[in-house]
């Protein structure tokens, strides 16, 4: 899985499956297929006064694990090699397929720079169970240029194919 894979080797990875358009900067999963009527994130990326700005504006096609409409929320982590850094979370999107964050999420450059992006979409469970991971996207931040911003749909993957463990809450 990616997490065995350091963040520069990751960022040369070729996609297995030409059918699938990924993001702007995507990397591909491994051994991920995609249903035919799969989740997309819509976000867009800049570097600006010394920060790196993740604009999470919306999502489509969202449907909770069993099928119900879910509460759902994102969170972005920068990813080094197999470690997890700097989570970042929008707010909870309450009982909707078409979530409309509009959220803006700040990074410092100097943490970012050399890093993968990793944005995971997830459904809120009530009581004590725990939040379930709906899908996720994993962006070299290399591949972008960053003064400039980059928008794009990125389809999401299943969370399991962005890395060997569980991500960290």
């Amino acid at each position: 899985m990616w997490a065995a894979v350091p963040a520069a080797a990751a960022c040369d990875a070729v996609a297995d499956d030409d059918d699938v358009p990924l993001g702007p900067g995507q990397l591909p999963p491994r051994n991920a297929h995609l249903p035919p009527l799969h989740a997309e994130i819509n976000i867009s990326i800049i570097m600006i006064k010394g920060q790196l700005e993740l604009e999470v504006s919306h999502a489509r096609r969202v449907y909770g694990v069993n099928g119900e409409v879910p509460d759902s929320y994102v969170k972005c982590y920068l990813r080094d090699g197999d470690k997890w850094l700097h989570k970042r979370k929008t707010r909870v999107i309450r009982r909707t397929t078409e979530p409309h964050f509009k959220q803006t999420l700040k990074y410092l450059a100097s943490e970012a720079l050399g890093r993968t992006l990793v944005v995971m979409l997830w459904q809120r469970c009530g009581g004590f169970e725990h939040n379930l991971a709906l899908g996720g996207v994993e962006i070299c931040l290399d591949k972008l240029t960053l003064p400039q911003r980059t928008y794009g749909w990125y389809p999401l993957f299943p969370a399991t194919s962005l890395a060997a463990d569980e991500s960290p809450d």
